[in-house]
């Protein structure tokens, strides 16, 4: 037989070994390899693979015993046996198998587990070749891995104890047993547990890992000395074991956190062995060096030292605890943060770190620093940490003095990672301080007294933004910043401190340093971001003054001018500033005439743009330049967000609030008015831009002007009613939007569609909602009726090319398929490649038919009490209920599309369509719409669907809520059509005739019968049953899908 030759060959093979070590021991792999393959194929004919294998292996070594040493028989015996168990366990988790196949093998191979592992047992035990106990090492993490599941505890357990042996021998042998531990402890308990309490890990376990300790120190010694010596982490030889030990810590912590606490908690010996292996969970984060460029395991660090926080139970709740475990673990505690403290803290040559490191390695810092932020939340609310965070408040007090004395940062590294870290405990210091918890609130007015006289010191007459200390005292105000912004609750009992110690200037001071910063931009980017943002905050949590409000405008005015120029996320902050600010202060000049400017330059950029658009000899056109529609029209997004926040909390504001001279509130209609128009403007200059053409407008261009509408009408329209002259001047805001809306419909492509209907839909909605004067609500109408015009343009424009086609299944015949709903199985040919339109417009179909008003005060003739769909159709008259079967043709391009979101959204779309369709105000459009061509195409479209396999539960309940929604409708026809479709009639019916009278209807029906040939007679009658009836359940209506579709699936046998 094959496999007897496959084995013969393996072992002649071995016996040439020494004629050419690396071909032979290739070739030896790709022989274990095709015997491998061939037990997949052939499993039907073995026993006991395994047990064969092996024992023929074996019974050879006899045959070579009187050419070699027995020692060296045996060894190369062994290591043929861990090579095809290696290569067993590869080739099974990669071969490409069937799932009875996979499952037949699985079982051949778990039924001589027992036997594997007593072979890596007696492996372990007798060997001391290192090169095969570290390959029975990798091939018991293979098996671990990828087969082993019904293991018994013995077994599993008599493994470890064969483990733990021979691991400490040498560096390459820990390396393969780390690999070997860490499947184990994944596999949760398996085996792992003690005696009769099954929860916990056995004791020994605790002592062998807590053996590992001495390897483990060594292996921080050697880079500590590595990273002294200038290594970099992928230059240090023990970089895989670091990081495999921390991953086994890791894994430990996540599987048996909670036996370890228990352990812990009930250990009277203050050194004993659960307590050496808590001091090696400090490990990771203990390592020397910069992550990730000369560590990189501080991440795995932080993971470990969140599962021993997570699982620590409250001290509260633990009887009888002695005080040399609570003592263990608050100087756990304090270690552990001692050392993210000192990993958070930037590193003292900043040139290297911004200009050497790369940006992913930068980024993966900040990253670690984010995950510390949640590592100190986190042990705060606990109260072993408390005396870190009392003697971190300390040492931040004697850094403000020395600051304050000296005037100098020369230990910005430290006081900016304290000050860090008084930010991530912030938003809980504040909760518990509203809750009068007597420590917090000292520790609070201590860190908040001792950051009031750091704003005040670094805002002082002599600049700390110049000479050597400048980018540390950029980075250092800028987390103090965002820690102002962080406890402003904790300021607002203390509003005189805003004046006194100027607060605002020195949020305006480090945002004019930033901004005028030409090295470091990232850090600078950093710190003008963290001021604009603390002043927003403050500007709508905290009364500000008519003066700081004009040092503010001012200070925004200078930056926004400057020669520098300001990154698109800092130039938007900016103006949701102005934003808030301006219904303070909407008479201020220089709010005006920054405002001004900014829409000359968007005026004369969009001009620049549309010249270089006309000029033939421009040919290219970047997409920088495309990108100029989002870039000059954010600032206007947020101003207009800005003055929307403002508006909305006005009411709830009061001037005797203020400190010093009261803030004037301009009146709210003066201020929408001016916002109206500024958008009128904004508007004006788009629709100009549009004139000839529109070659820069891409999707985020849109996008982009759907935003800034959006962000605009909400800071202009109120329901209150408002003064004629604001009227007129929404009016014509209104109509030159509907003119732009018009134009980007005209111009738009397929690419567009989508993002133009957003568009559409937002002035719609805008012009009907609340509507005060009739010729609002007519416009509004009159522009939905050209929206559905170009989405009937679109779906027409997709079937005439699907016609181009010479399949019979397009041949309609004499009669004309160009009419709504257009057949599922012609949408099914194109639609593939629009279905961002297809979607966009069922979602556009959707508002139309959820639309309502939420103020019913009207004098509209045309407002009707139902809906918006009747209301338009009574506007336009639509007796041919156009606007139905437009939606329809939509609906059915969606159901024939894999992707999910389409599929989901359509199917919603037929259902609530089909519900209306059932309302007693539509009964009249019902047989335009419920036709037999339109029950011939929607079944016949969803059976070729349905065909096509097992579909997931989610779907089948979708398909399973439309049968339900569509068998309301003539339920009989629809029973005699769906049996002569799938071909299990005996008696001529109408649908017979119709079935067959266009080479289309004839085609399409012989595909669904092509399609169900697995399916038998009586399942096809079950399924027409189970989806028509109107008496059938729901759950009845899934079961049918289901078994329909799997028995479609299902090979014929």
């Amino acid at each position: 037989m094959i496999r007897e030759r496959l084995l013969t060959s393996i072992v002649e093979l071995r016996d040439l070994k020494s004629e050419g070590t690396g071909n032979i021991s290739m070739l030896l792999k790709q022989l274990f390899k095709a015997l491998v393959h061939l037990l997949f194929r052939t499993a039907d004919s073995w026993d006991s693979p395994i047990s064969f294998v092996i024992s023929h292996l074996k019974n050879s070594e006899f045959k070579v015993l009187t050419q070699q040493p027995a020692d060296s028989a045996a060894t190369d015996a062994n290591n043929f046996v861990v090579c095809f168990l290696s290569i067993l366990v590869e080739e099974f988790s990669s071969a490409n198998l069937l799932f009875h196949v996979r499952q037949q093998i699985k079982h051949l191979i778990l039924k001589e587990e027992s036997l594997v592992f007593q072979i890596f047992q007696e492996l372990m035990a007798s060997q001391t070749n290192e090169a095969i106990l570290a390959s029975v090492f990798r091939c018991c993490s293979l098996w671990l891995t990828n087969l082993s599941a019904t293991t018994s505890a013995t077994d599993c357990l008599n493994f470890a104890r064969a483990l733990y042996g021979p691991i400490n021998r040498s560096e390459p042998l820990f390396s393969a047993g780390l690999d070997c531990l860490i499947n184990l402890f994944e596999e949760g308990d398996f085996g792992l547990s003690s005696g009769r309490d099954t929860a916990q890990l056995l004791d020994f376990h605790i002592q062998k890992l807590a053996g590992l300790q001495p390897l483990v120190l060594r292996l921080v010694e050697a880079h500590s000395s590595a990273v002294h010596r200038g290594f970099h982490w992928e230059e240090f030889a023990q970089n895989e074991l670091m990081s495999k030990t921390a991953l086994l810590l890791l894994t430990l912590t996540e599987r048996q956190m909670g036996n370890l606490w228990t352990r812990v908690l009930q250990a009277g010996e203050p050194h004993s062995a659960i307590h050496t292996l808590f001091d090696m969970f400090l490990f990771p984060m203990s390592l020397a060096g910069s992550y990730p460029l000369e560590e990189s395991v501080s991440d795995l660090g932080v993971q470990i030292w969140f599962n021993v926080v997570d699982a620590l139970p409250p001290i509260c709740e633990v009887p009888q605890l002695n005080q040399s475990t609570l003592s263990f673990i608050e100087d756990l505690q304090c270690r552990f943060l001692n050392a993210a403290f000192s990993k958070c803290q930037f590193m003292p040559d900043l040139e290297t770190f911004f200009h050497r490191w790369q940006s992913e390695q930068r980024e993966q810092w900040y990253r670690l620093r984010s995950e510390l932020a949640d590592t100190f939340l986190a042990a705060y609310a606990h109260q072993q940490s408390l005396p870190f965070f009392v003697q971190l408040q300390a040492r931040l007090q004697n850094l403000v003095d020395r600051c304050v004395m000296e005037e100098a940062f020369s230990d910005w590294q430290e006081l900016e990672a304290i000050i860090f870290v008084f930010n991530s405990i912030s938003e809980q210091v504040v909760h518990e301080v509203a809750h009068e918890n007597h420590s917090t609130s000292q520790l609070a007015s201590v860190v908040l007294s001792a950051a009031i006289r750091l704003a005040a010191c670094m805002n002082g007459g002599r600049s700390i933004f110049e000479g050597s200390t400048m980018v540390g005292s950029l980075l250092c105000s800028g987390t103090l910043a965002t820690l102002f912004r962080n406890i402003i609750p904790l300021l607002e009992p203390n509003k005189s401190l805003l004046l006194e110690n100027d607060l605002v200037g020195f949020f305006l001071k480090c945002l004019f340093a930033a901004s005028q910063t030409k090295k470091h931009k990232d850090v600078a980017n950093r710190t003008a971001s963290s001021s604009l943002k603390t002043i927003q905050s403050f500007i709508q949590e905290l009364p500000i003054t008519l003066t700081q409000s004009e040092r503010i405008i001012s200070t925004l005015g200078v930056i926004s001018t400057g020669l520098l120029p300001l990154s698109v996320d800092l130039e938007a902050q900016l103006w949701k500033c102005v934003g808030l600010l301006l219904p303070f202060c909407g008479s201020s000049i220089s709010l005006s005439s920054l405002i001004h400017l900014r829409l000359e330059k968007t005026k004369v950029n969009l001009e620049c743009r549309e010249n270089e658009q006309a000029d033939p000899s421009s040919l290219h056109l970047s997409r920088s330049s495309k990108a100029s529609v989002v870039t000059l029209f954010q600032p206007f997004v947020e101003l207009f967000r800005g003055v929307s926040k403002t508006l909305n909390r006005v009411d709830n504001y009061t001037c005797d609030d203020a400190v010093g001279p009261p803030l004037p509130i301009v009146e709210r209609a003066q201020i929408r008015e001016s916002i109206s128009r500024l958008l009128l403007q904004l508007v004006t200059y788009l629709t100009q831009s549009l004139a000839d053409k529109m070659g820069y407008f891409d999707p985020e261009s849109i996008e982009m002007v759907t935003e800034l509408l959006k962000s605009g009408y909400s800071a202009c329209f109120s329901s209150i009613m408002e003064n004629p002259s604001i009227l007129h001047c929404q009016d014509s805001l209104l109509e030159r939007t509907v003119e732009l809306t018009s134009r980007l419909l005209n111009y738009a492509s397929d690419q567009l569609l989508p993002h133009s209907l957003e568009l559409s839909w937002l002035v719609i909605d805008t012009l009907l909602r609340n509507p005060l004067l009739e010729s609002r609500f007519s416009v509004g109408l009159h522009l939905l009726g050209i929206v559905l015009q170009h989405i009937d343009t679109a779906f027409t424009r997709l079937a005439v090319s699907a016609l181009d086609s010479s399949d019979p299944m397009f041949d309609f015949g004499r009669g004309s398929c160009l009419e709504h709903p257009f057949p599922p199985i012609l949408m099914g040919l194109r639609a593939q490649d629009i279905t961002d339109q297809v979607e966009a417009c069922a979602t556009f179909i959707h508002h139309v038919l959820d639309w309502q008003r939420k103020n019913k005060e009207s004098t509209v003739e045309y407002v009707c009490k139902t809906c918006l769909l009747n209301t338009y159709e009574s506007f336009v008259g639509d007796s041919t209920a156009l606007f139905w079967r437009l939606s329809f043709t939509a609906t059915f391009a969606g159901l024939c599309l894999p992707e999910w979101n389409t599929v989901d959204c359509c199917i919603h779309l037929c259902q609530r369509l089909l519900t209306r369709l059932n309302d007693d105000n539509h009964h009249d459009v019902l047989p335009k719409v419920i036709t037999p061509d339109f029950l011939f195409e929607i079944h016949a479209g969803l059976l070729l669907v349905l065909a096509k396999g097992a579909l997931p539960r989610r779907l089948v309940n979708k398909y399973s809520d439309l049968y339900a929604s569509l068998r309301i409708f003539f339920p009989d026809k629809q029973f005699t059509l769906l049996r002569t479709l799938l071909g299990c009639t005996d008696h001529p019916s109408d649908w017979s005739t119709f079935v067959s009278r266009t080479p289309h209807h004839q085609s399409v029906t012989m595909a669904v019968q092509n399609a169900v040939l697995r399916v038998n007679l009586s399942e096809r009658n079950c399924f027409a049953r189970g989806v028509t009836r109107s008496a059938v359940p729901l759950n009845a209506v899934k079961s049918a899908i289901s078994s329909f579709t799997m028995a479609c699936s299902t090979p014929s046998q």
